[in-house]
């Protein structure tokens, strides 16, 4: 992810989920997911201004304006759209979150999927937040084909992303389809 994937995005103006600490690069976004209250706790107040929707996946009692979706378990697809299945982390939580929204095409955009450079465009996550290392990434890769054949083009725009299983395009390319 970058400042010029963020850019091409808002010159399209297509609906964007940011993800944890990307909502800095977007912060126009229509929806900011991160599913562990310690990114909350760690990025509050920044993270809790941001104007759009705000999801988690972890139920808290010290944001109450976050919109908390029920976990009904990690693999799969579950269609209510009060619940969610984790995946195990936030990439497909947000994936999931825009299949149960409609979305008809979706373009991932920062989905590296490696544990290098802690598995994220801005490094790894600061304590307490854990960080993954390579055989996570291996058991959530392998998750991704449940989001598959659910009604939604999903492309991957992300240059050189470890995460296969949907078809590569470029994302300039695909913004112009």
């Amino acid at each position: 992810m970058s400042r010029e994937v963020a850019d091409q995005l808002r010159a399209a103006a297509v609906p964007a989920i940011v993800l944890n600490d990307t909502f800095r690069l977007a912060p126009w976004a229509d929806m900011l997911y991160a599913a562990d209250v310690m990114w909350w706790v760690r990025n509050e107040p920044e993270a809790l201004a941001f104007e759009g929707l705000k999801v988690t996946a972890m139920p808290n009692q010290r944001f109450p304006d976050l919109l908390c979706l029920r976990s009904t378990g990690e693999r799969g697809y579950d269609p209510d759209p009060a619940c969610i299945r984790t995946g195990g982390n936030s990439g497909y939580q947000a994936l999931h979150v825009a299949i149960q929204a409609g979305a008809a095409r979706i373009l991932l955009c920062g989905y590296d999927m490696s544990a290098g450079n802690g598995g994220h465009w801005f490094g790894r996550h600061a304590a307490p937040l854990r960080n993954a290392d390579a055989s996570s990434y291996r058991r959530w890769i392998a998750r991704f084909p449940d989001l598959g054949g659910r009604g939604a083009d999903i492309v991957n725009c992300t240059p050189g992303s470890a995460l296969e299983c949907f078809p590569a395009g470029d994302l300039a390319t695909e913004l112009r389809r």
